[in-house]
């Protein structure tokens, strides 16, 4: 299969704030599956904010982005005989040529030992806190962080499969002391998962095309 991607690479996180377009956040936003964020906001940033600016992180953040690295670096020595993984470098960036507002930002590239197939490392950590949320993680990936990956490999069409590892503290509500610490794992197939990539795409091109780029304010449902 013809790759529809190219690299690009840029010298600071801002740089790449300006750059990324439509990424995996974003995604979950447009198809109304974020906790976080509306697709009216995402609409204004994307018109109106003007430049991106670093925002600093919250303890979560910061949590997560001191971890990446040395997860990346374990799930590299536990599944040596699996996959080569590839660590992303200065704010490492990948675009659809085709559709350039559609992008991918990855915790890392797993190249199949077995078969030479490309896939996606996508390192997510989270705090669990009550037997909804350890529901959600162990019978599948929550809806916003599953768009994500069908977002990623709409993006790298050349891609296979996806790797999630879910890196999950379990936190005691009262006290709010961590009590223990687990992996989760999650393989996503493309053959398998084929037409939910091609409706995240279509969903996205079709926000970008027809209110971002047209200045049509995206219609929001607001429950209560």
């Amino acid at each position: 299969m013809k790759k529809l991607y190219k690299k690009e690479t840029f010298n600071s996180k801002t740089e790449w704030l300006n750059a990324r377009g439509i990424g995996g956040s974003s995604a979950s936003v447009i198809l109304g599956l974020n906790p976080y964020k509306n697709k009216l906001q995402l609409y204004n940033e994307i018109n109106y904010q003007g430049e991106f600016k670093e925002i600093e992180p919250n303890e979560s953040m910061e949590y997560g982005v001191k971890l990446e690295p040395l997860i990346r670096k374990e799930f590299k020595l536990d599944f040596l005989n699996d996959y080569k993984v590839h660590t992303p470098k200065n704010n490492e960036m990948y675009r659809r040529i085709d559709k350039p507002y559609l992008t991918a930002t990855l915790d890392g590239i797993l190249t199949r030992i077995e078969d030479k197939k490309k896939g996606v490392l996508e390192i997510k950590t989270h705090d669990i806190r009550n037997y909804k949320d350890e529901e959600l993680w162990k019978n599948g990936l929550p809806y916003n962080y599953y768009i994500q990956v069908c977002h990623y490999l709409s993006v790298m069409n050349d891609f296979e499969f996806a790797v999630v590892v879910g890196r999950l503290r379990y936190i005691n509500f009262k006290t709010n002391q961590v009590e223990k610490v687990e992996y989760v794992f999650h393989k996503i197939s493309r053959k398998e998962r084929e037409k939910d990539i091609e409706t995240v795409e279509k969903l996205i091109t079709n926000f970008y095309e027809n209110n971002i780029e047209k200045h049509i304010i995206p219609k929001v449902e607001i429950k209560f």
